[in-house]
């Protein structure tokens, strides 16, 4: 059995601190509530490839279905 998807163990070390920056004048990736209140959108961003919004590459399928299974068992903290 998989241990549950955990935001501080799993979602947050995802982010760098580049995207982060980026991404402040909206929500903080870096706080599990700001990232919890926007994980829908977030995660259409990333499935869709218009995320991360800085300069760095798109996340890899298995990063985006890790913040997708992260969503769909109830976003541990």
């Amino acid at each position: 059995m998989n241990r549950k998807a955990s935001y501080s163990l799993h979602i947050q070390p995802l982010f760098t601190a580049s995207q982060r920056a980026c991404m402040l004048g909206k929500f903080d990736l870096y706080k599990y509530e700001d990232v919890r209140q926007w994980a829908g959108k977030i995660a259409s961003s990333l499935a869709n490839k218009t995320m991360p919004a800085d300069d760095s590459k798109p996340w890899p399928d298995e990063w985006i279905a890790l913040f997708q299974r992260w969503i769909d068992e109830g976003c541990a903290p």
